[in-house]
């Protein structure tokens, strides 16, 4: 990729052609924003493209981040990270997952997963990774949703 960003090329008007249909890319940027948890891309190269921008995230990320190799933005645990790369480069592996306390001071459980990403010929195109903050599915008193269609058709319009 040249150093031009690819948000550069793309206007969020721009509409995405997927196998599965098609969608503007503000579109497809408002979605991702909503999702419950969060994600990551780094390239074939290692280097860090993109990152979903949601509200309360677990991971602080900042846009300066973008560009950088992936290994220089985590120097604690870089010899983990290239591990984890080289593996899904040479298709030892194609994920890992880890469950982790919260940082030290607060309580809760992070559930973070990294997969390689391969074209439909398997060229290895990057990592992506997931974030999730397990305490949003955990401890949920009530009941928010019907649980069977005709709980769900028996809600009245407000």
């Amino acid at each position: 990729m040249s150093e031009e960003k690819l948000s550069d090329l793309i206007s969020p008007e721009a509409v995405i052609n997927f196998e599965t249909g098609a969608i503007k890319a503000s579109t497809l940027d408002s979605i991702i924003k909503l999702l419950p948890f969060e994600m990551g891309f780094c390239d074939a190269n290692d280097i860090f493209r993109w990152y979903s921008n949601n509200p309360n995230r677990v991971h602080a990320r900042r846009k300066e981040a973008i560009g950088r190799p992936v290994l220089e933005l985590h120097p604690k645990v870089a010899h983990y990270v290239e591990k984890l790369l080289n593996d899904f480069r040479s298709g030892t592996r194609d994920e890992w997952e880890f469950w982790f306390p919260k940082r030290s001071g607060e309580s809760g459980q992070i559930y973070q997963k990294f997969m390689a990403v391969r074209d439909k010929n398997g060229k290895y195109l990057g990592c992506m990774d997931v974030t999730v903050n397990i305490d949003l599915f955990q401890g949920k008193e009530g009941k928010n949703t019907p649980e069977t269609i005709d709980e769900f058709k028996a809600v009245k319009p407000k």
